[in-house]
C-alpha cells in the first residue's frame, strides 16, 4: 500500500565524522530487521477501510450532484419565468408607449389650440383697449367743445348728457367685456398648467419604464450569453459542430437539455452498475 510522504517521519541525518557514525548505522539496520511486518489480514483490513472511505466520498459526491442538478433545474425554471415576464412586459410597454404618444399628441394639439385662442383673445383685448382710448379722446374733445361753446350749453345740454350716458354705458360694457376676457385668459392659463403637469407626469413614468426595460434587456442579454457559453462548452466537450446562430437561443437550450438528459441517463447507468457491484 502506497504511503503519502507527509505521513512519514522526517529523516534524521547523523552529525559528526563518518567513522563515528558507522556503529549507529549498523544498529539502525538491526532494529529495522527486527521489526514485525504486517500480516495479510491486516493489509486486507486496511484496504477494506480505504474502500469504505472511497464509497463514502462517492456517496457524498452523488448527493452533491443531485443537489446541483435540482438547483440547476430551479434556475432554469426561474429563467423561463423571467423570459415570459419580460416578453409580457415588452408587449405592455409597447402598448403603453403608443397610448402615451397618442395622449401626448392630443395634449400638444389641445395646447396649440388654447395658445391660438389665447393669442386671439389678447389681440381682441388690445384692440378693445385702443378703442376705449379713442373713445376717451372723443369724450375729452367733446367736453372741450362744450366748454368752448358755452353759448350753446342749454341747447346741447340734453344731447351732451345723452352722449355721456352712452359713453358711460359703452365704457361699462367694454370693462365687463375686458373682465370676461381676463377671466378667460386666467382659465386658459390654468388649463395650460394642468395639461403641462400631466405631460410631465407621463414623461416621468415613461422614463421609469424605459429604465426598467433597459434593466430587463440587460438581464436577457446575460441569460442569452450564459446559454451560448454553455452550448459552446457542451459542443466542444462532445465534439459537435457549433452550427447554431448566436441569437437562436431556443435551439441552444434544446441541445443543452439533450446533453443534460444524456448525463442523467449515464448517471443512472453508473448508479445501477454500482448497486450491482455492491450486491455481488
Amino acid at each position: 500500500m502506497n504511503k503519502n510522504m507527509k505521513d512519514l517521519a522526517p529523516i534524521a541525518l547523523p552529525h559528526g565524522p563518518p567513522v563515528e557514525c558507522t556503529a549507529e548505522y549498523f544498529k539502525s539496520l538491526m532494529e529495522s530487521a527486527s521489526m514485525v511486518q504486517p500480516t495479510p489480514s491486516v493489509l486486507m483490513e486496511q484496504v477494506r477501510r480505504d474502500l469504505m472511505d472511497a464509497d463514502e466520498k462517492l456517496a457524498l459526491k452523488r448527493a452533491e450532484g443531485d443537489r446541483n442538478r435540482a438547483l440547476m433545474d430551479t434556475k432554469w425554471a426561474e429563467l423561463r419565468n423571467k423570459e415570459m415576464l419580460l416578453k409580457e412586459s415588452f408587449i405592455s410597454f409597447n402598448k403603453f408607449i403608443r397610448e402615451n404618444q397618442e395622449k401626448r399628441d392630443r395634449a400638444d394639439r389641445k395646447m396649440e389650440a388654447d395658445q391660438e385662442v389665447l393669442e386671439r383673445k389678447t389681440r381682441e383685448t388690445e384692440a378693445m383697449r385702443q378703442r376705449v382710448g379713442e373713445m376717451q379722446e372723443v369724450k375729452e374733445m367733446m367736453e372741450k367743445q362744450v366748454r368752448d361753446y358755452t353759448i350753446y350749453e342749454e341747447r346741447d345740454l340734453e344731447m351732451l348728457e345723452n352722449a355721456r350716458q352712452e359713453i358711460a354705458a359703452l365704457t361699462e360694457e367694454k370693462k365687463l367685456f375686458m373682465m370676461g376676457l381676463n377671466n378667460t385668459l386666467a382659465d386658459l392659463r390654468w388649463r395650460y398648467d394642468q395639461v403641462r403637469s400631466r405631460v410631465i407626469k407621463w414623461e416621468l413614468a415613461l422614463n421609469r419604464l424605459k429604465e426598467t426595460a433597459a434593466k430587463r434587456h440587460v438581464e436577457i442579454c446575460h441569460v442569452r450569453s450564459a446559454i451560448w457559453s454553455l452550448y459552446v462548452k457542451i459542443c466542444r466537450s462532445k465534439g459537435l459542430l457549433i452550427d447554431l446562430p448566436v441569437d437562436d437561443f431556443e435551439q441552444q437550450l434544446v441541445v443543452i437539455m439533450r446533453a443534460l438528459l444524456e448525463l442523467r441517463r449515464i448517471y443512472k447507468i453508473a448508479e445501477r452498475k454500482s448497486k450491482e457491484k455492491r450486491l455481488f
